[in-house]
């Protein structure tokens, strides 16, 4: 059950954790143009999508494993709700973390 709970919120935290930490490196990328001043930028973008597959790599056994569940059957029903909705989330944050990087590799830090 933890490793759902994971699963779902580890896609959310991974963005919420980019953000944070690019917005304070974006000054000193501009500061400082070129290749070396961006690899922390690239280096933040590559974990956030790494921890947003790691959500959907936590989901996937749980849901698999959780058949179709019945009405009468409630824990297994909440396992596979959990199970889905960390596949969604994980998926979700996984394009939200392409999305985010892919304008690092086409525009200046300045822009």
């Amino acid at each position: 059950m933890r490793r759902l709970w994971l699963a779902i919120a580890l896609g959310p935290l991974a963005w919420l954790t980019y953000v944070v930490i690019a917005y304070a490196l974006v000054p000193l990328a501009c500061r400082h143009p070129g290749a070396a001043s961006r690899i922390g930028l690239y280096g933040v973008g590559a974990a956030t999508l790494v921890m947003a597959l790691g959500a959907v790599v936590l989901a996937w056994p749980a849901w698999r494993t959780t058949d179709r569940a019945t009405a009468d059957d409630a824990p297994a029903g909440l396992m596979r709700f959990m199970a889905m909705t960390g596949l969604g989330s994980g998926a979700l944050f996984v394009v939200v973390a392409i999305a985010g990087i892919l304008p690092l590799f086409l525009l200046a830090p300045c822009e």
